[in-house]
């Protein structure tokens, strides 16, 4: 996985992404839209994704758990329309297509965390934060 400040995308493998799709549609109750070129291969719904309503997702990396609500994986990419799209996509429609098994943890689901890079071990930890306070 490679972790990206710069990109806000959160990619990942088609195998692995197909995967999370079904379970997200599981999860949500009502039907995604479907054929709306305005969206392109979105995953989205015609109603708000909060907190509240919306799936909460656990990414697993090798010595800690990061939680990640809907504020961080669902956005509104038209604001003319009232729909919620799944923020985290494939790596098949990024640059990454070709690299195989990698993906992209962007600034997206970065957000509400302070993240910290111990460049001598390697590690890299995140805190749950509310950003709106700093």
């Amino acid at each position: 996985m490679l972790i990206d400040l710069g990109s806000p995308t959160f990619a990942l493998p088609p195998d692995f992404y197909d995967r999370l799709e079904a379970e997200v549609k599981k999860q949500i109750p009502i039907d995604p839209i479907k054929d709306d070129p305005n969206l392109g291969t979105w995953l989205c719904y015609r109603t708000k994704i909060t907190n509240e309503n919306g799936p909460i997702f656990t990414v697993h990396f090798e010595g800690a758990n990061v939680e990640l609500k809907p504020i961080q994986t669902f956005n509104q990419p038209l604001k003319e329309y009232e729909y919620y799209c799944f923020g985290i996509t494939n790596t098949a429609n990024t640059v990454l297509a070709d690299m195989g098994d990698q993906g992209i943890y962007g600034n997206y689901v970065q957000a509400n965390f302070l993240i910290g890079f111990d460049f001598e071990t390697r590690m890299v930890s995140f805190k749950p934060t509310d950003c709106t306070k700093l």
